[in-house]
């Protein structure tokens, strides 16, 4: 006969993997940037590796040109770079399950209730940290958090070293940016809007080429909603995004939202098509073995795994507007 801990083991490790894909879900849509991302189909895997190989997204080839008949062409060369590496990131997340706990609620209804209610917990952490670190330079959890905006996105992208490559040596990895230091949102906001999403627009090819997104933090959300309701320009971008309470703005038709964990004063323009969350799958939100925890009889913990990175193949194509005031 099983022993209560097997049976508590085994509640848990079931539970967890029956509701795994609703838990995957709900983080990843819980948050704007997430769920577009999620829509757009831009969560995909690699299996191990000693990095994410992600292609990079050139804008053009350089050697297309129009020739006559009998014409002759330059033989040119090209960067040899045809992959940006990216590392891989682990995040992990804990259940402990203390004896007295269980020993208090050993009802078969108590039970499925403390054990449904610490998974709910876990998920609410998981949905924080990343997107708390999506604004983030990397640096977080002693740089060991994913690539954050603040780093693919960088407000001063001239130098540092982004998917294992040196901006400083490759300028066509520096993604678009511009200071409003100085300038007033009333007067100034819009148009700085305008120049970046088009900045952002002038490689690819078609409507994926423009940014399809826009974060910010609240405050510069509300100046934005402002001037939207002095000119009755209050536009739709995204349904679902209104109905999971994301906002209703859009600019270019394209949704904007904001984001408390958005850096003050400042708003990005980011295009899903270029940008991605890479997962090993065998280790994509996975709940390890119980271990017992040293000095603290019966108590055992249970650690959440999961490998992977947001990443980027062409950073021309995502900007930042910061240092936005009134």
């Amino acid at each position: 006969m099983n022993t209560l801990t097997e049976q508590l083991n085994t509640m848990y490790t079931t539970t967890w993997y029956l509701r795994r894909k609703g838990v995957v879900d709900q983080i990843f849509n819980a948050t704007p940037f997430w769920y577009l991302l999620s829509k757009k189909g831009k969560r995909s895997t690699q299996t191990g590796g000693r990095a994410i190989e992600i292609p990079l997204q050139y804008a053009k080839n350089e050697t297309v040109k129009f020739i006559g008949r009998g014409g002759t062409v330059t033989l040119e060369a090209t960067d040899p770079l045809t992959v940006v590496h990216w590392n891989w990131k682990y995040l992990t997340g804990h259940i402990i399950r203390y004896f007295a706990d269980f020993q208090m609620n050993r009802g078969q209804a108590q039970l499925i209730k403390k054990v449904n209610a610490d998974i709910d917990n876990l998920q609410s952490s998981l949905i924080d940290k990343l997107e708390t670190n999506l604004f983030s330079d990397g640096t977080g959890d002693a740089n060991m958090a994913v690539d954050g905006l603040k780093n693919i996105v960088a407000i001063l992208p001239t130098t540092g070293t982004v998917g294992n490559l040196d901006r400083a040596t490759y300028t066509w990895w520096r993604n678009n940016y511009k200071s409003m230091s100085g300038e007033a949102a009333s007067i100034y906001l819009r148009k700085r809007m305008n120049t970046m999403f088009n900045d952002c627009g002038k490689q690819g090819e078609g409507v994926t080429r423009f940014p399809d997104i826009v974060v910010t933090d609240q405050t510069v959300y509300e100046m934005y909603e402002s001037e939207c309701l002095e000119i009755s320009r209050i536009l739709i971008g995204d349904r679902k995004m209104a109905d999971l309470g994301f906002g209703d703005l859009a600019f270019k038709g394209r949704p904007i939202t904001w984001s408390p964990s958005c850096t003050a004063g400042s708003m990005y323009f980011l295009n899903t098509s270029v940008l991605e969350w890479v997962a090993d799958p065998i280790e994509n939100f996975t709940l390890g073995e119980w271990l017992p925890i040293v000095n603290q009889p019966r108590d055992v913990v249970a650690h959440t795994m999961t490998v992977g990175n947001l990443v980027a193949g062409n950073c021309k194509r995502l900007g930042v507007i910061h240092t936005i005031a009134e």
